[in-house]
């Protein structure tokens, strides 16, 4: 055995990685937009603009919505993995463009990406399955009517006090925080499972199993990611808002609305997909080096 051999980490082996690593995954996904905007930042305008367009025909025809929404949340993970593909690209120092969504396609890679639904169904039914338990079916019901009258309100107007007073509190928090877990839990085993497939070459049982393991064993990481996340979230909320309402003013409510989410999607989207790309190469990639963009780094 060569030393290039002892040296080179094992494929399977889950790098112990500093909690400012979960910043610097952030910084590399706006880095790689940065340093692609024609390329990459095209491929998240596309994102963007179906993202827009899928919210757009739930509203104007919401006898279409549950098809529209279920074909968006199987192409979901198809287009991220274009993202995830072209990120590594632009790392790379090698050109990108739209093209690089067909990738997955290509390499045959699609009912894998497809398989990594399968938590977020399973979390989905075992949130709604202990909604019934903890709150009953009736209360359930009642939540739903306020989720309604709150959506379809008028801006600045309040759901009936009385529904939410006969809620059982205890019950409607618990489910809350269970909610909150089932929701780590899922994003745990889905956040490089996407990487993993497309760059790593894995089956998607293994991608699944490796992205749950690598968040735990660097879950002081995990944890700034998600901070961080919260507040990136919140700041890019603001301006899409900001951007919407001047839109709104000439175009009106539904124009307002379909900006805002193109505004939001077209910048999260890629910058996540270069985020994660960014984690697994950092946990699990062939190399322990941050990706080779032309910027800063933000060292532990």
């Amino acid at each position: 055995m060569t030393m290039d051999e002892i040296r080179k980490p094992a494929s399977n082996e889950i790098r112990k990685v500093p909690a400012s690593a979960g910043a610097q995954w952030l910084i590399d996904g706006f880095a790689t937009l940065k340093a692609s905007p024609t390329g990459f930042g095209a491929m998240g305008l596309v994102y963007g603009v179906l993202a827009a367009l899928m919210a757009g025909v739930v509203m104007l025809l919401p006898q279409a919505a549950f098809v529209v929404q279920t074909l968006w949340f199987l192409a979901a993970p198809v287009l991220t993995a274009g993202l995830v593909w072209a990120a590594r690209e632009v790392a790379e120092g090698r050109h990108v463009g739209v093209a690089a969504y067909s990738e997955p396609a290509r390499q045959g890679k699609v009912p894998s990406l497809l398989a990594t639904l399968l938590p977020q169904f399973v979390a989905a039914v075992l949130i709604a399955g202990l909604a019934f338990v903890l709150i009953g079916y009736d209360n359930v019901r009642t939540m739903m009517e306020v989720f309604e009258k709150m959506r379809d309100a008028p801006p600045g107007a309040q759901p009936d006090p009385a529904l939410l007073a006969a809620l059982p509190a205890g019950g409607v928090l618990l489910w809350m925080l269970c909610a909150i877990l089932i929701g780590f839990a899922m994003f745990f085993v889905t956040f490089i499972a996407v990487p993993g497939i497309m760059l790593g070459g894995k089956d998607v049982f293994t991608a699944l199993r490796a992205s749950w393991r690598a968040s735990l064993r660097n879950l002081p990481a995990m944890l700034v990611l998600i901070v961080l996340l919260i507040i990136m979230l919140i700041g890019i909320a603001l301006l899409a808002g900001i951007v919407g309402a001047i839109v709104g003013i000439v175009a009106g409510q539904v124009m307002q609305m379909l900006v805002v989410q193109l505004v939001m999607m077209t910048v999260l989207a890629p910058v996540m997909a270069a985020a994660a790309t960014s984690a697994w190469r950092s946990m699990l990639g062939a190399d322990a080096g941050p990706p080779a963009l032309p910027v800063g780094q933000l060292q532990a």
